[in-house]
């Protein structure tokens, strides 16, 4: 059992309600680039496709304050992506945008989608180019917790990651000094 599953657990005594993240969530891919685009057109805006880092930086954007993406070809099929703000979202990266927000926090939709990698990895092929159907991950069974439950999941969650990269830094100092 994973420490988000935990977490709900303790939290909701009678249980939790599950539902396909199709149906809490609209899944869209991104629009087409290239290299060569990206090249010619040097900006601001990274460019989130199918790796874990920005796959460069354009002078224009697509999406602007929709966080969550998977990536749905290549080697870092299913990876979980938080951007912030404005950037250009890549055929290669579904966005997962929540339906409404008085039922879903977007926080806790991603720190559930980051814990449950292996769910998803489960929904993709490896054949070939690795790749994640849309509708094959729109069946994905995701908790809907009551808010303040899914809110002060978050703030666990952020917390733990704030401390465990703080820890890092700490450390990685220490060896450097030693």
């Amino acid at each position: 059992m994973s420490k988000l599953d935990r977490l709900i657990e303790e939290l909701c005594l009678d249980g939790v309600k599950y539902t396909e993240i199709g149906n809490s969530c609209i899944i869209k891919t991104g629009s087409g680039i290239n290299k060569s685009y990206i090249s010619q057109n040097p900006g601001k805006y990274p460019v989130i496709n199918s790796g874990q880092a920005p796959l460069g930086y354009i002078n224009k954007y697509n999406v602007e304050d929709d966080e969550i993406g998977i990536a749905s070809r290549g080697a870092g099929v299913g990876y979980v992506s938080w951007t912030e703000g404005r950037y250009f979202r890549g055929n290669l990266n579904y966005s997962v945008t929540i339906k409404d927000k008085k039922i879903l926090n977007n926080r806790f939709l991603y720190h559930y989608l980051q814990d449950n990698k292996h769910r998803i990895d489960g929904l993709a092929t490896f054949q070939g180019i690795p790749a994640l159907n849309a509708s094959n991950f729109a069946k994905l069974l995701i908790p809907l917790p009551p808010l303040p439950v899914q809110e002060e999941i978050v703030r666990i969650l952020d917390n733990f990651t704030e401390l465990t990269a703080e820890l890092t830094a700490e450390l990685t100092a220490r060896r450097k000094q030693y």
